[in-house]
């Protein structure tokens, strides 16, 4: 009896309190955020910033930085940096190498054309009219994302959102199982193909009602702050911007109504001006409205992509001042969108993400002017008809099928026809291609096929090879050369740091206040988000989880 009664003190004071660590350690575990917002800022340089730091409000740009934790040397670990593969990379958490996506377009082999990154036939627009067009998916994305995992793990239970003002900006982030909606510029409205759905969800019609469009439309674009203090970005008038239709010099104020009224523009003219990130800003708010995001007992994702940066860029540059007003009212637009989610939902029930698809190289032209070596190659127009004439008079015909500014693709039933080895055609075409202005580097498909670069140069070029998508001879530029014609605003693509060099912050569910200069890449963002959400990894990951970093 004394035995048997010491057992049931014994138990009686320990079972309890192991079985209380054991249910707060499980309840720990199963702790997922409420939300997660993932938002992409298209061509945004990490610089920006700091460099406009004292135009910038407290709840923007500033609240990730002071509150959040920074990776100040996150890069794209491949190229071509652009918008598809970043988008994708970024979601996937992998390389262009897996998911496929090796640009915003790329030629087919057996089409003979070149598709869209988002082309997939046989849909037709939703909200849209009869300009619109429909044969939009995401069937080119070769692998899962965050999202397709998030709704595997909760059988579909979590929702999953992509809305940006670009068609691929809003399907890649939402993957093959997620809702995407984007900007029309025909209509003014969000919308989407019967990929997605038949009809548009009532709340999107309810926004899409509000006419916000053509009422941002009706007022000119100017500087948010006196433009005599914009002495971060050059002068307004200069020989570097493009012009909108109808303007005679790219200068402030922008007079939207006089373009809309006197020159044609219709509601596409929103996507030139800042006023289309504000757009997408309270279309986020719409969505989590309208589909509760965050107020359910799942988790689920927004994935955002603003765009008005790239568009400045392209047009004005990265120097100008249409880029630091339209930045400056970006991070306006991030500080009311944080502010209401800490409203809504509360920040520490949401995990908040923000990183670019790529960078920028500055125009070439500045970049000139300041007596920094730099030019505008293109290499179609300078070089193509010098490399068929070499390929005609060695081989006995000209195999190239396909040349365009960082990919040739070969007649290989031809090269096959006169017994000549594939790889060695490709090696001696990537030799002589090296031999042309202006050209860094080139590599044979069936080195980058077989073989493990460790530089990092090479490493890029190697991650943007996919075996059946790439051509035959990857090509790269020398530091700020730049493959387009013209002579205004700039662009990207390049494997080098003004194009990789990537923001990575976090905000939000159980980040600390933080900065570290470790080195990560942009397929590092999946994972970590996948294990703070507890779910699996999308299936080509090849990234590798931050979440350590994230202790307090």
């Amino acid at each position: 009896m004394h035995l048997l009664f010491s057992f049931l003190l014994f138990f009686t004071l320990h079972a309890p309190a192991e079985s209380v660590e054991s249910a707060e350690a499980e309840t720990e575990y199963n702790e997922t955020p409420s939300l997660v917002v993932g938002i992409m800022v298209d061509q945004m340089r990490p610089d920006y910033i700091a460099r406009f730091w004292n135009h910038l409000g407290e709840n923007g740009f500033k609240r990730l930085v002071n509150e959040g934790f920074t990776f100040t040397n996150a890069q794209f670990n491949y190229m071509p940096t652009s918008t598809g593969p970043g988008h994708a990379s970024v979601w996937s958490g992998t390389t262009p190498s897996v998911h496929g996506v090796i640009g915003n377009s790329w030629y087919v082999r057996e089409l003979d054309r070149s598709i869209n990154v988002i082309e997939v036939p046989g849909y037709e627009a939703v909200g849209g009219d009869e300009n619109s067009s429909g044969n939009k998916g995401p069937g080119n994305l070769l692998t899962t994302t965050v999202g397709d995992e998030l709704r595997l793990h909760t059988n579909n239970r979590a929702k999953v959102v992509g809305i940006s003002r670009k068609d691929r900006g809003a399907i890649l982030p939402a993957g093959h199982t997620g809702d995407a909606y984007w900007y029309d510029g025909n209509t003014g409205n969000y919308i989407t193909s019967t990929f997605y759905m038949d009809a548009l969800p009532g709340w999107l019609v309810e926004f899409n009602e509000r006419n916000l469009a053509q009422e941002y439309l009706s007022q000119p674009w100017e500087t948010l702050y006196p433009i005599e203090t914009y002495i971060e970005s050059i002068e307004d008038n200069n020989a570097y911007e493009g012009l909108i239709r109808g303007e005679e010099a790219p200068v402030f104020p922008h007079d939207l109504p006089r373009l809309v009224e006197e020159h044609g523009h219709g509601p596409d003219l929103l996507s030139s001006t800042p006023f289309s990130d504000k757009h997408l800003k309270e279309l986020a708010i719409a969505a989590i409205e309208g589909e509760k995001l965050g107020q359910r007992d799942v988790t689920d994702i927004l994935a955002i992509s603003f765009s008005v940066m790239d568009a400045v860029g392209h047009r004005y540059g990265g120097a100008s001042k249409e880029a630091q007003d339209a930045f400056i009212r970006l991070d306006q637009y991030l500080g009311e969108l944080f502010d209401y989610l800490d409203e809504k939902i509360g920040m520490d029930q949401v995990l908040v993400f923000l990183t670019s698809d790529h960078g920028a190289i500055h125009v070439p032209e500045y970049l000139a002017d300041q007596r920094i070596p730099s030019v505008r190659i293109n290499f179609s127009a300078e070089n193509e008809q010098k490399l068929r004439q070499y390929a005609e008079s060695t081989y006995g015909q000209d195999f190239i099928i396909n040349a365009g500014s960082y990919e040739l693709f070969f007649d290989r039933d031809y090269i096959r026809s006169q017994n000549l080895g594939l790889g060695e055609v490709q090696r001696d075409i990537a030799r002589f291609v090296t031999g042309f202005e202006g050209i860094a580097g080139a590599v044979d498909a069936e080195t980058l096929a077989y073989s493990d670069f460790s530089r990092d140069i090479l490493k890029r070029i190697q991650n943007g090879y996919n075996t059946v998508r790439s051509g035959d001879v990857k090509v790269w530029l020398e530091p700020n050369r730049y493959p387009s014609g013209g002579s205004t605003g700039t662009g990207h693509g390049s494997p080098w740091g003004y194009d990789t060099h990537a923001p990575m912050h976090w905000l939000g569910w159980k980040v600390p206040a933080g900065t570290s200069a470790y080195p990560t890449t942009v397929t590092d963002f999946a994972s970590t988000v996948a294990t703070f959400l507890k779910s699996p990894f999308p299936s080509g990951n090849t990234g590798k989880p931050l979440n350590d970093f994230f202790h307090d």
